[in-house]
C-alpha cells in the first residue's frame, strides 16, 4: 500500500494530498530516511511520524483496504513509545521589542522572526 494512502487511512491526516504533502516535506520516516509517498509500506513496516512537533513510531499490522474507522484503528497499527525526550512539544518562545510607529519589519528582521516560527 502506498504510504499517503496508508497514512491517510489509518486516520493520521484528513486529506490524502496532506499525507502525500507530510511525506515530501520529510515528515514520515522508515528506518531514519525520508520516503516518498509512493513508497510501498508492508506489514511490520516501523513508520515515523512528526507531526506538530510530536514524533509517533508506529508498526503496521494489518493494511488497511479502505479509510477505517477510529475505533478500529488499533487492529492495523501498534504505537511504539518513544524512548528519549523528543516527544515533548519544543515551542520556542521568541521576544522580539519593536518600538510602537516603527513600521513594518525589515527583511532582516523578518528572517529573524521565521527561523523561530
Amino acid at each position: 500500500m502506498r504510504a499517503d494512502l496508508l497514512l491517510w487511512s489509518l486516520r493520521y491526516y484528513k486529506t490524502r494530498s496532506l499525507a502525500s504533502k507530510a511525506c515530501k516535506g520529510g515528515k514520515i520516516k522508515i528506518l531514519g530516511k525520508s520516503i516518498k509517498p509512493s513508497k510501498e509500506i508492508f506489514i511490520g513496516d516501523k513508520i515515523s511520524i512528526n507531526k506538530n512537533q510530536i514524533i509517533k513510531d508506529i508498526i503496521i499490522l494489518k493494511l488497511p483496504k479502505t479509510r477505517i474507522g477510529a475505533k478500529i484503528i488499533d487492529l492495523h497499527r501498534k504505537e511504539e513509545e518513544v524512548s528519549n525526550n523528543s516527544s515533548k512539544i519544543n515551542v520556542k518562545t521568541i521576544s522580539i521589542k519593536r518600538t510602537k510607529g516603527t513600521g513594518r519589519p525589515t527583511k532582516k528582521e523578518r528572517r529573524e522572526i521565521d527561523k523561530y516560527l
